[in-house]
């Protein structure tokens, strides 16, 4: 068996930091998908706090050369504007005039963010300000404004959502909609978007609620008529509040598998109405609201983030939005510098190497000590990975050194994507915002995305350390399941 000297200085790097060995061998379902993802499925976002003229959009620089080359390193991608202050602000074309500063975006705040979306290749999904409200009903006037403004522009809007968590409407704005109210304004809004020419095929977007917290709120909104108006299922989730977040949170499979109860209830409720339309997280991440300080913009926020994907792609979820882009704690990319962050190169791979068909993957131990998904892998041109090949991702929680074993495919190469922290697993994750791949530091280089190329090895064992987690591709598996891709 050939071992290239690069792989075993490799892995004596990755292991040397650690102590103890858990042998796993692992298996995945090749003759049938369990679900199946598109490339859309991994999206991001912008709050709606951005929107308002007096913010700027807190410098985030939309003409940026470094901006543009990260955000094109995640296309094809949603990009939604949305969130609490969504409820809050008006659209106003030119001048804000006497209208508070803090409460408007104008058309050159609209046209800035379509103009970006459009030279990166997103797709652009907007919540309008649901409490525009008369006579008890939502009011359409502003939303009518901002489409003539949109169409006169020759903008394309993927999809729109009206109001984001009125279930907590008393709490922050000591104003109450009723989840039955709020399914007849989506209602009839869809009604308004399909009468409207160029918004036929818009996506109407929905709830926007925490199911979790909200269940009956949702089972009500969709029997005053949201279920026949939305076109897309949304719901928002978060391990954790950021006031209370601990390091360990981020690394305990007892939180990660929360996540699994939060999704069945989600299509328990959404089932009764709508079996067919697609599901999404709309809004999520790590904890709430902002980030938790010092942990979700850094190494270990990973370990949540690529646990989720797996979840959600493993369960029949459509589409994951990641809270956000850009602004607060739990950023991909940095503030004023737009440095991309640990969580942006592991979306880049996942976009880079997970394809459609998801595959059911079984480990010989349980999911406390490593944590395991298998896809199709995306066919890539840059890569050569051709239709047949599989990609596993893997999360080790534990401090101990993992040998995976691969009894399916002996005798294969295996490309191996593995993200450490630059600064050594012995350092404290909490400081970690630089990330190595197969021990390479990530960077940009010149405004452009590296390479990130694999390391390939012969092995049939591959060893990991404890608190890590990355990618394995292997390009000659022939899965049935994959060949027709």
């Amino acid at each position: 068996m050939k071992v290239t000297l690069s792989t075993l200085l490799l892995v004596t790097t990755f292991i040397s930091h650690t102590a103890g060995v858990v042998h796993v061998n692992v298996t995945v379902s090749t003759t049938q998908a369990v679900s199946i993802i598109d490339d859309l499925f991994v999206g991001v976002t912008l709050d709606s706090g951005l929107l308002p003229t007096s913010q700027h959009w807190k410098g985030l620089d939309f003409n940026s050369e470094k901006v543009q080359a990260l955000a094109k390193g995640l296309s094809p991608c949603y990009l939604r504007i949305g969130g609490t202050e969504g409820d809050n602000v008006t659209f106003v074309p030119t001048d804000y005039g006497t209208v508070d500063s803090n409460r408007v975006y104008t058309g050159a705040t609209w046209d800035a963010v379509n103009t970006f979306v459009r030279d990166v290749n997103w797709k652009f999904i907007f919540g309008l300000n649901v409490l525009k409200r008369k006579d008890g009903h939502w009011d359409p006037t502003n939303a009518k404004e901002l489409l003539q403004y949109n169409s006169a522009k020759g903008y394309q809007l993927a999809g729109l959502e009206l109001g984001n968590e009125a279930d907590l409407f008393p709490g922050t704005y000591n104003i109450t909609v009723s989840s039955s109210q709020l399914g007849m304004d989506v209602y009839n809004f869809k009604k308004l978007l399909r009468s409207t020419p160029g918004y036929e095929s818009t996506l109407v977007i929905g709830p926007d609620v925490n199911v979790g917290r909200s269940s009956a709120f949702v089972a009500d909104y969709f029997a005053a008529g949201g279920d026949r108006a939305v076109d897309r299922i949304t719901f928002h989730q978060y391990y954790t509040s950021d006031r209370t977040a601990h390091l360990s949170n981020f690394t305990d499979t007892k939180l990660m598998d929360t996540l699994v109860s939060y999704i069945q209830t989600g299509l328990g409720v959404a089932r009764r109405t709508n079996p067919h339309t697609p599901i999404w997280l709309g809004e999520t991440s790590s904890s709430s609201p902002g980030g938790a300080p010092g942990m979700s913009d850094r190494y270990v926020a990973g370990f949540l983030w690529l646990d989720k994907l797996g979840i959600a792609a493993r369960m029949g979820l459509k589409g994951v939005l990641r809270q956000e882009f850009y602004a607060e704690r739990y950023s991909l990319i940095g503030n004023s510098t737009f440095d991309p962050l640990p969580d942006y190169w592991l979306t880049v791979l996942y976009k880079r190497l997970v394809g459609g068909p998801v595959l059911s993957v079984e480990a010989s131990v349980d999911n406390s000590t490593i944590r395991a998904y298998a896809h199709c892998t995306k066919p890539s041109n840059s890569y050569g990975y051709v239709p047949g090949s599989v990609t596993m991702y893997f999360l080790l929680p534990t401090d101990n050194n993992t040998s995976i074993t691969f009894p399916q495919f002996p005798n294969q190469f295996v490309d191996v994507f593995w993200l450490t922290p630059v600064d050594g697993l012995t350092s404290n994750l909490r400081h970690l915002r630089t990330v190595a791949l197969n021990n390479d530091p990530l960077t940009l280089v010149n405004n452009t995305l590296p390479e990130l190329k694999p390391y390939r090895t012969e092995r049939n064992t591959v060893t990991f350390p404890g608190k890590s987690f990355g990618f394995l591709v292997f390009p000659e598996a022939d899965v049935a399941a994959c060949s027709s891709q």
